[in-house]
C-alpha cells in the first residue's frame, strides 16, 4: 500500500508548528513549527507515492506549497496573526532534501529504521518593529519595542530518528552560526496511520514534542538586559539553560488530486520556566502558545 506524502509544523507551527510550530509549525517563523510541521513531522514515516500513471517511486521530487498559518506574532506572545507562508522542496530518493524553510539535509544512515545525517537551517531571528513579510492579517505587535532586533542565523547541526511500525522518535540538535549563537535542540514521538472515511486516504500525524536550548539562546530571545531594561521598563532578566517549550502537535493531510493535497495543522505549546519566566512573557505575553493552519501542496513530476 502506498502512503500519501506527509507533510511536518509546526510549527511545529517546531510551530509550524511550535507552535514552536508552528515550530517547533520547522518552518522557521515567529514560533518553532518545527509549523509542528517541522522536518521531522513531514518526514517521518514518509511514503513517497509514484509518479501519477507511472507506478514508478521518482528520483527526484519537487513540490511547492502555500500554508496559512494562525499564531503568535512571536514566540510567547499574546497577539495572534494570520500568515501566508510559500514553500519549495527538493528531494532526491530518501537521501537528500532541501527546502525554504526545512533547510538542508542529508540521510547519512537510512535503514534498519534508523535515520542519522546533517542538517542545516535558518532561523530568521526576530525584529523589533514586527515586519514580517508574511503576515496577511493581525495588527503588528509592540511587545518587542525596545528589546532591539536579533539577526537571522544559518543554524548547523545534525539529526537522528527512529521509526517501528507506526511510531517515530527523533532529536535534532543545531548550533546557531551568528544571531542568537546558541545551541538548540528538537525532541519529538510521533504515531502515524492512515484511514479512509469516504474511500479517500486520510494520513493522520500526532505526538508530543520538547525544545531545550543553552543559556545564550534563551537569554537571546528571552533575557533582558541594562540598556533593554532602560529602553522597556522592564525589568533585567538573565535566562539560563533550560526548556523552552513542550507541546503536542498534529497533523491530517488527504489527496485532492494525484498532484495536489490538502493538510490541516494543529499545535499547543506550553513555554518552560526560563522563557515564561521572562519579564517579556509575565508582563507582555503569554505562556500558552496555539497555531492552526490550512497547507496546499503540489508535487511535479520530474
Amino acid at each position: 500500500m502506498n502512503y500519501p506524502n506527509i507533510f511536518k509544523t509546526v510549527a511545529t507551527f517546531k510551530v509550524l508548528c511550535s507552535v514552536s510550530l508552528a515550530a517547533s509549525l520547522a518552518l522557521t517563523v515567529p514560533v518553532h513549527v518545527n509549523a509542528q510541521e517541522n522536518r521531522h513531522q513531514q518526514r517521518q514515516g514518509d511514503f513517497i507515492s509514484p509518479a501519477p500513471g507511472t507506478g514508478v517511486k521518482p528520483d527526484w521530487k519537487l513540490s511547492a506549497s502555500l500554508a496559512t498559518l494562525y499564531m503568535p506574532a512571536f514566540t510567547g506572545s499574546k497577539d495572534d496573526q494570520a500568515l501566508v507562508v510559500p514553500d519549495i522542496k527538493v528531494e532526491y530518493q530518501d537521501v537528500f532534501f532541501a527546502s525554504l524553510f526545512e533547510g538542508i539535509g542529508y540521510n547519512i544512515i537510512n535503514s534498519g529504521g534508523w535515520r542519522a545525517g546533517p542538517i542545516v537551517k535558518l532561523d530568521i531571528g526576530r525584529d523589533e518593529d514586527d515586519d514580517n513579510p508574511f503576515r496577511i492579517a493581525g495588527n503588528k505587535t509592540r511587545a518587542l519595542r525596545g528589546l532591539g532586533d536579533v539577526s537571522a542565523t544559518p543554524e548547523l547541526g545534525g539529526f537522528v530518528e527512529y521509526s517501528i511500525d507506526r511510531f517515530s522518535y527523533s532529536i535534532e540538535v543545531r548550533q546557531g552560526v551568528s544571531g542568537h549563537k546558541g545551541l538548540i535542540a528538537d525532541i519529538s514521538a510521533h504515531y502515524m496511520d492512515m484511514i479512509k472515511p469516504s474511500g479517500q486516504p486520510v494520513t493522520y500525524l500526532i505526538g508530543p514534542h520538547v525544545t531545550l536550548a543553552s543559556g545564550k539562546y534563551n537569554n537571546t530571545y528571552f533575557g533582558i538586559d541594562e540598556s533593554q531594561s532602560a529602553n522597556t521598563g522592564l525589568q533585567r532578566y538573565k535566562a539560563d539553560a533550560g526548556l523552552v517549550s513542550y507541546g503536542v502537535s498534529a497533523f491530517v493531510m488527504t489527496p485532492v488530486t494525484d498532484a495536489l493535497s490538502l493538510g490541516l495543522i494543529a499545535r499547543y505549546d506550553r513555554l518552560g520556566s526560563e522563557a515564561a519566566d521572562s519579564p517579556l512573557i509575565q508582563e507582555r505575553g503569554r505562556k500558552n502558545q496555539f497555531i492552526a493552519g490550512v497547507r496546499l501542496t503540489y508535487e511535479f513530476g520530474l
